[in-house]
């Protein structure tokens, strides 16, 4: 099944679904990806300076880039 995320609250929600099947934290995902925990939040709630991080989120929670593309292409 094709998951399209079109908006940051369909894509913050996607976060919180993967990170409750994966059974970690946002603090887990943070220490994961080498980064502060804070980017997280920001790029979850659409913060500029999350912004550079929303790919490698998607990708350390296993989604596919291209089931991005419109929501990256506003952010």
């Amino acid at each position: 099944m094709k998951e399209e995320i079109y908006t940051l609250e369909e894509f913050r929600l996607w976060v919180k679904i993967q990170l409750i099947k994966k059974g970690i934290s946002q603090n887990e995902l943070a220490r994961r990806m080498g980064i502060p925990q804070a980017r997280i939040s920001e790029a979850t709630h659409g913060k500029q300076s999350g912004n550079k991080y929303i790919a490698s989120i998607i990708q350390e929670l296993g989604g596919e880039i291209e089931n991005f593309k419109e929501f990256l292409k506003a952010v």
